[in-house]
């Protein structure tokens, strides 16, 4: 639980399906994600959590309000929830996980890190808009490069890693 300030109630943080607790993102990226039918029922405000449980059909929650987005909800395919390797782990340059896994296996490398990296240094990147977390995905891409070539699954990475000065 979480307490928003020393005279509120305290408002549950986590998933109403999974108990997960889920990682704020804004209502642009929400927004950005409905599908039109969801998106006419349900209002564009703050306060949602992204649930990143890969057993849990739901992707977002208003903690305290009966807001919910489901899977069949959104209108891409969720990273975290999913295990198709045509599925994208960045939204913003097209890249899946098969081409990591393939690049990785052909070469031993990825030059998909510095690709994501190079092209967010520009300015390119629209991640708010196009990934269902509304974040970078460059620790995601970390992860699959470490797990292709062989490693354990590190633990997830904060932040966005692609902008200057942030790594």
């Amino acid at each position: 639980m979480n307490l928003t300030s020393c005279c509120s109630r305290a408002i549950d943080d986590r998933c109403p399906s999974c108990g997960q607790r889920g990682r704020p993102v804004s209502p642009t990226t929400v927004s950005a994600m409905l599908v039109p039918e969801v998106s006419s029922r349900l209002p564009s405000k703050p306060g949602f959590l992204f649930c990143q449980s890969p057993e849990c059909e739901v992707v977002y929650y208003q903690p305290g309000s009966s807001d919910l987005v489901r899977l069949n909800e959104v209108r891409v395919e969720v990273f975290q929830k999913s295990t198709n390797p045509d599925r994208l782990v960045c939204y913003c340059f097209g890249h899946t996980v098969r081409a990591i896994q393939s690049e990785v296996r052909e070469t031993g490398s990825s030059s998909i890190l510095q690709d994501i990296k190079s092209k967010c240094s520009q300015g390119l990147d629209a991640c708010e808009r196009t990934n269902p977390q509304g974040s970078c995905c460059l620790g995601n891409v970390q992860r699959l490069v470490h797990q292709a070539k062989g490693g354990m699954t590190p633990s997830p990475a904060g932040g966005c890693c692609c902008r200057a000065g942030s790594e």
